[in-house]
């Protein structure tokens, strides 16, 4: 595998979060309908962060401006699910 080449890198990282999906919800003992909604989530999720840094990138931050972007819209994602799981988990 050539891990110089960022397509070939990207592909394998892909697959790697898909088999890791995958196996945490056979481990949770999730079906197919589970695995379909965790799939979706994470393809969501990424595109919205990828996208972030894409645009970030392209108005000609640094690379470091770009990352820590994708980072602070990551902890938004993940605090709004958050917030989503306990509203609907305890009631407001």
């Amino acid at each position: 595998m050539n891990f110089q080449n960022g397509r070939t890198l990207s592909i394998g990282f892909a697959l790697v979060a898909i088999v890791t999906t995958a196996l945490v919800v056979a481990l949770a003992g999730g079906g197919s309908e589970e695995l379909a909604y965790a799939l979706a989530g994470g393809i969501g999720v990424a595109v919205v962060i990828i996208g972030s840094y894409g645009i970030s990138a392209r108005k000609g931050l640094p690379h470091s401006h770009s990352v820590a972007i994708a980072s602070i819209v990551l902890g938004v994602v993940y605090m709004v699910a958050l917030t989503v799981r306990l509203l609907t988990e305890f009631g407001a």
